[in-house]
């Protein structure tokens, strides 16, 4: 069986497929449009897989919460993020990313 899920975000994280309590992926669209609007990171208790799927997302990383690295995502590649993490699409841009975590996460916020 195949299964086709279009690509339509309506909301900023959308779960579009679950397995068996123990992964889902999602289509995520950052509310964010500057850094200056992020006002936390979250980091989760295991890896999230992130791939752009079209338009520009820069993700905020930091392993300690404080010191902030900005990675604009590139198309074709994919981002294993275990640190303390956020996003914003610069200007407003589009900017739409698949993303795929376990489903049992536990989520830990700092604010910045």
């Amino acid at each position: 069986m195949v299964r086709e899920i279009p690509i339509k975000p309506r909301q900023r994280w959308e779960v579009i497929f679950e397995e068996n309590a123990r992964w889902r992926c999602g289509v995520y669209v950052p509310e964010h449009s500057a850094r200056s609007e992020v006002k936390y990171l979250e980091r989760h208790d295991a890896p999230e897989l992130f791939l752009l799927i079209r338009g520009r997302i820069v993700l905020l990383l930091s392993r300690d919460g404080r010191s902030i690295v900005e990675k604009s995502m590139e198309e074709g590649k994919i981002y294993i993020v275990e640190e303390w993490h956020n996003a914003y699409r610069p200007g407003g841009c589009d900017g739409v990313a698949l993303v795929i975590e376990r489903m049992d996460i536990k989520t830990e916020y700092v604010k910045i």
